[in-house]
């Protein structure tokens, strides 16, 4: 079974209330999601509850921000200093600014009222809703529901099962598995730590089992190449079209302007990849532009290129 041991020894940090609840709650709630039918599902969701919960010890999230870690985290939304100090250390002005009349918030403090809360930080109205069926409760009703410990595993499965996400884990593609729940690649590089230091731990899951041992070769690390974006893929240029593959003055200055924004962090080179993609995808998130991870005509014109 899933023992509080080897839980411990992933998460050493989290609180005992967590780790007892997890060992009571969670097996039920894992089998039910499919979690503990492969290797790579139970490690990558080990790994990514380790980031997204900071190792079970954040259960809801933390809008206490300085102006200048504003800027940082929503560039789009506060470009400048100014901008962002009436929003400082208030977190739920932050909320209802940031989170307002978006993801199902449609009434004044729902973007407060649906902030994320969970292992893994639920946010939205819609998000609460739809997670809360799946799980068996009324989030959009009790949205602090989802910051108790013996509800955090059964709505962490909840979403992993509602965002059909270990299709992503059966193809090795943790990086996938990392957009599905946060909508780009932020904090890939400590997710992918979380995942290296489970997997010296989680090597079976015989029937639900946990063993301690040497690192399991059933997944690899290194991620494959990022899933695209859980949308219609667009249809290839014409041969008529310019093909975004190539260099144009379009996408080079997107990239220059998605680079002052803090999404893009590749090459300046004019060439449409995936990095530019998910750069795209994670600004039309924040924009609520249609997410589809192309430089589409109110993308140009939102960044004006």
């Amino acid at each position: 079974m899933l023992t509080k041991t080897a839980l411990r020894a992933i998460f050493p940090r989290a609180p005992e209330a967590d780790l007892e609840a997890f060992v009571t709650f969670g097996v039920e709630a894992l089998k039910n999601a499919g979690i503990l039918e492969m290797a790579n599902r139970l490690q990558y969701f080990l790994a990514q509850l380790g980031h997204e919960s900071n190792g079970l010890t954040h259960k809801e999230e933390n809008l206490n921000y300085s102006a200048q870690r504003m800027t940082e985290i929503w560039p789009s939304r506060f470009p400048t200093l100014e901008a962002a100090k009436p929003y400082a250390f208030n977190p739920e002005k932050l909320a209802n600014k940031v989170y307002g009349n978006r993801m199902g918030n449609t009434e004044p403090g729902d973007g407060y009222r649906f902030r994320g809360r969970g292992y893994i930080q639920l946010t939205g109205r819609e998000t609460y809703r739809e997670v809360g069926q799946i799980a068996g409760l009324d989030l959009e009703a009790n949205p602090e529901l989802a910051a108790k410990p013996e509800n955090a595993v059964q709505i962490a499965c909840a979403f992993w099962s509602w965002k059909k996400i270990n299709k992503q884990c059966d193809a090795g593609d943790f990086t996938g598995v990392t957009q599905r729940i946060n909508g780009g690649t932020n904090g890939l590089s400590d997710r992918l730590d979380w995942l290296r230091k489970v997997k010296t731990i989680v090597t079976s899951t015989t029937n639900g089992g946990v063993a301690t041992a040497t690192p399991s070769t059933t997944a690899t690390t290194t991620p494959s190449k990022p899933a695209k974006p859980p949308v219609t893929t667009p249809a290839k240029p014409k041969p008529t079209e310019q093909p975004e593959t190539l260099a144009n003055n379009a996408v080079l200055e997107a990239q220059k302007k998605l680079t002052r924004l803090g999404y893009y962090k590749g090459i300046l080179n004019g060439i449409y990849d995936q990095v530019l993609r998910a750069a795209l995808w994670a600004f039309q998130g924040d924009e609520d532009l249609p997410q589809t991870g192309r430089l589409d005509t109110r993308t140009r014109a939102e960044l004006n290129v």
